[in-house]
């Protein structure tokens, strides 16, 4: 399992509500989650989901025109 505080750091101020959605839990299983307090790979799951999803979205507006053919 990936560290939770590590996927913390990574994620903007109000993703929680987002990734209980992906992972069809409520919120306060995701912060648990982040904080450390309990272990799912199912919120690991979304969680990482969810930032690669942020990660393609800041390549499309860093560098526009490339892989958007």
């Amino acid at each position: 399992m990936v560290y939770s505080q590590e996927l913390k750091e990574k994620l903007p101020h109000g993703s929680g509500k987002v990734i209980a959605k992906i992972a069809g839990v409520n919120e306060q299983s995701v912060s648990k989650f982040l904080n450390g307090k309990t272990r799912s790979l199912k919120l690991e799951k979304a969680v990482l989901e969810f930032i690669a999803e942020l990660d393609q979205q800041r390549d499309k507006v860093l560098n526009p025109g490339k892989g958007n053919e």
